[in-house]
């Protein structure tokens, strides 16, 4: 019984324009506000430390005698960002039980949300491909993990911007 109420709109406030608020003052089907902060802080610093790894490696190499060498910090950065990556997978399963599960019958996010979803996905198989691969796959995976983790942002945002203009 309570798994028929996940797919029922009037059930579970899903719906179109539907606003009740629960517990904790969010609206029934969105994101609790402390999971909510944790996308948004596990978001930002994925983005930052990978950005931040990208403008070093292609701009900032380390000058020697021999040649330019990788910069120092990219390293560390690889470090926090793949530890930070572990969390963000986490909390994708999170929102899958949490949000999407809640939402899928609403039309109005569904596309918005599976272009964000695919993003996540083509992340981290990217992700996963340039740890465990060589060579011209792993050439491959490090060109789409760049390209699509530099405008991955844009999907989070068309989503949630999606989201507001008409709550």
């Amino acid at each position: 019984m309570a798994r028929a109420v996940l797919h029922r709109p009037e059930m579970n406030g899903s719906g179109h324009g539907s606003r009740e608020l629960v517990a904790g003052g969010a609206a029934r089907g969105s994101l609790p506000r402390a999971l909510r902060a944790a996308v948004y802080s596990i978001a930002a610093l994925l983005w930052l430390s990978g950005a931040s790894w990208l403008v070093l490696h292609y701009l900032r190499p380390q000058s020697t005698s021999f040649g330019p060498l990788p910069n120092p910090w990219e390293a560390p950065l690889m470090r926090v960002h793949g530890l930070v990556a572990v969390g963000a997978v986490f909390l994708i399963g999170w929102m899958t039980a949490a949000h999407v599960t809640t939402r899928w019958t609403s039309d109005r996010k569904r596309r918005s949300g599976l272009t964000l979803g695919g993003t996540a996905l083509l992340l981290i198989f990217s992700g996963y491909a340039l740890y465990y691969t060589t060579g011209s796959p792993h050439d491959a995976a490090a060109l789409a993990h760049e390209v699509v983790g530099v405008f991955a942002p844009l999907a989070a945002l068309a989503h949630w911007w999606r989201n507001r203009a008409r709550g």
